[in-house]
């Protein structure tokens, strides 16, 4: 199978892993999809059938307490509102595994959502965090959480309490403004897909050794970050079989891109490098790597 199209349903099977638990045995003894309600006064009708809620751009400025009488929720949509804060009782939906908060003005998570044991994949793209540190110590309680998006929250440095969400699986940290990722980052054993694109103050040589203590990672997205170069070390990534350099300033490989021996395929659209290298590279690194330009 096409690689590109490999790492696009892996990453798609990753996104789209509430739809198994939400269809749930029910669902399937009776053969249909649970309601997607996208009213709360529809939903408030008939609250403990509610499993799916979204309230997706409907310009909320106040979190509605009523969810929170949906105690079958296990999906909730939020995003592109206007919310600051989070009730302390958001702690109360413990059949959650679905949350999309991303394009609100949060700039807190309160600890009670450390109680949603079930949470799996977290939203919280576009939004206005002002203490990572608290916010990443919450989400470390949540032994679940394996999909996290924190996409163009400002974000200049993490805290090394990421250390702690030892079963994500798939990170989204573009459009920020980190530099270097904190030594505590290497905990991160189970993650397979990371996301740092469009981010011009990444140094991937200072990030080397803590990527290469990643044993899963298999996709690396550095999309749109303005490198120039790849350095050599690039090769004790040894465990990438995707990787994503579109949109960079790159005029070429470095020999060591050899040794990476599960590699399958590069993305090198839209970068620096004359069409008579790129056509040597297709063909000198043809048929084990694909190279795509």
């Amino acid at each position: 199978m096409n690689t590109k199209y490999k790492s696009f349903q892996f990453t798609q099977f990753i996104l789209s892993l509430f739809i198994v638990q939400l269809l749930g045995t029910s669902t399937i003894a009776f053969g249909q999809r649970s309601k997607n309600y996208t009213s709360i006064e529809e939903a408030m009708n008939n609250p403990d059938s509610v499993q799916w809620l979204t309230l997706r751009n409907q310009d909320l400025k106040i979190f509605p307490t009523s969810i929170l009488e949906l105690r079958n929720l296990k999906y909730l949509d939020l995003s592109q509102n206007q919310f600051t804060e989070l009730p302390d009782e958001i702690g109360q939906l413990t059949n959650l595994f679905y949350l999309d908060l991303s394009g609100n003005s949060l700039n807190q998570l309160p600890g009670s959502l450390s109680n949603i044991k079930t949470l799996r994949n977290l939203y919280l793209d576009y939004n206005l965090p002002k203490n990572l540190e608290s916010d990443f110590e919450v989400l470390g309680q949540l032994p679940l959480l394996s999909v996290l998006n924190i996409k163009g929250d400002g974000i200049f440095q993490l805290p090394p309490s990421i250390g702690n969400l030892k079963s994500l699986e798939y990170l989204e940290l573009s459009n920020n403004k980190i530099e270097q990722l904190p030594e505590q980052f290497s905990n991160l054993k189970k993650l397979q897909i990371l996301y740092i694109n469009n981010d011009s103050n990444f140094d991937l040589l200072k990030n080397i050794e803590v990527l290469s203590k990643l044993p899963k990672l298999s996709e690396l997205h550095l999309e749109g970050d303005r490198f120039n170069k790849l350095p050599d070390e690039i090769s004790r990534l040894k465990n990438l079989q995707s990787l994503y350099l579109r949109n960079n300033d790159i005029t070429e490989l470095p020999a060591t891109i050899r040794f990476l021996k599960k590699l399958e395929y590069i993305d090198l659209t839209d970068n620096k490098m004359p069409h008579i290298l790129l056509d040597q590279y297709r063909e000198d690194l043809a048929p084990t790597i694909r190279v795509r330009f």
